[in-house]
């Protein structure tokens, strides 16, 4: 009779951790199930809100015919409501062509 209640003894400690780390999980998981899911207010801070409004506006009249890799030149002018800056005029530097500042706009000539 002894051999079977130690029989018993040393398996039944496995067996009870098994179901203690089982419940744990159960209560864990159950938990985290019973939980309202809201998602966090948006930020309303004056960089996201400029963001938001200017990230296409920013680019006015520029908004395509962007070449991938080709650098610019770019004068910037005032933005509107909540954007800091917009384009207002661009040119692409290309090879061959030398680049310089006439008043307020950029005269270009043949590299020599």
């Amino acid at each position: 009779m002894g051999e079977i209640a130690q029989y018993f003894r040393v398996t039944s400690r496995p067996v009870l951790a098994l179901l203690l780390a089982v419940l744990l999980g159960a209560v864990f998981f159950g938990g985290r199930a019973s939980m309202t899911r809201s998602r966090p207010p948006a930020s309303r801070g004056s960089f996201e809100n400029g963001y938001r409004a200017g990230r296409e506006a920013a680019f006015s009249g520029f908004d395509g015919g962007w070449a991938y890799g080709t650098p610019y030149i770019v004068t910037l002018r005032r933005g509107g409501p909540e954007i800091t800056y917009r384009f207002a005029r661009r040119w692409p530097v290309l090879p061959g062509i030398e680049y310089r500042l006439c008043g307020s706009t950029i005269c270009t000539r043949r590299a020599r």
